[in-house]
């Protein structure tokens, strides 16, 4: 469901989407000479490394193709940045952190990233970026969507286990 890039750089960004581009079956987590060749063909133009999340509407700005949505994690997954365009090539991403040090990942398969938060059954479901609502087909989640964009993306609040 996700793939952590193996980088010793602050560049953990640039090798999501250029992996996200450019797919592999065979360890896709390594950094490949292909893989850095691959990644000049994309606008890095004003972005700096690490990336902040900021800074991604830039990136998004000089690549017109590419759209860039991030969830973050602390015991459930919830939004942190969700792009304001639906492009070709959607990119989602996982950004966690060890309180210092942050660290971008692919999400490879939604569904099966979320399925153990939201459903008890392993089926594939469609998920909402912005409220992580599931839905059980392709139509049910458009139909959603169209007043789920209005709105601003949601993090799920959960109460305090201490309060129970």
């Amino acid at each position: 469901a996700i793939i952590n890039p193996k980088n010793e750089d602050n560049e953990c960004f640039k090798w999501v989407v250029t992996r996200a581009m450019n797919p592999v079956e065979k360890d896709p987590q390594r950094i490949t000479n292909k893989l850095r060749e691959q990644a000049t063909k994309i606008n890095w133009k004003d972005i700096k490394f690490p990336v902040n999340l900021k800074d991604i509407d830039t990136f998004e700005k000089h690549n017109p193709s590419i759209s860039i949505n991030v969830l973050g994690y602390e015991t459930v997954v919830y939004p942190l940045r969700i792009s304001e365009h639906e492009r070709e090539n959607a990119i989602n991403m996982l950004l966690i952190s060890d309180g210092i040090k942050k660290h971008y990942c692919l999400i490879k398969n939604m569904s099966r990233l979320l399925s153990s938060q939201t459903s008890k059954t392993h089926e594939k479901r469609y998920y909402c970026l912005r409220c992580l609502n599931d839905f059980q087909s392709a139509k049910c989640l458009s139909k959603h969507k169209e007043s789920c964009n209005s709105r601003e993306a949601v993090k799920i609040e959960l109460p305090d286990a201490s309060t129970f």
